[in-house]
């Protein structure tokens, strides 16, 4: 059921989406590649579904004060509705 949640809430977000599959999980060589040509806003929103999915921030460092500067509103009520009822893949 989480990993079902995960893959609704990330679909919300095409450009990251992409970077993860429903069979094999998170491509972790093209999420890096892309980490490096995203938009400030896109790069912390892939960092916290990596969050997300690897139930750590450390891997790659979100930071949700950074975050929150740079990502959209809509993309922000993804993180608190995520934060008001969290859960893992």
């Amino acid at each position: 059921m989480s990993h079902q949640r995960f893959f609704e809430m990330i679909k919300q977000v095409p450009r990251i989406s992409r970077l993860w599959d429903m069979e094999r999980g998170m491509d972790i060589e093209i999420f890096e590649a892309e980490l490096g040509v995203m938009s400030p806003g896109e790069a912390h929103m892939a960092k916290f579904f990596s969050s997300v999915w690897h139930h750590h921030s450390q891997q790659y460092g979100f930071d949700l004060v950074d975050a929150v500067s740079a990502i959209d509103p809509a993309h922000c009520q993804l993180i608190i509705e995520w934060i008001a009822d969290p859960f893992y893949p």
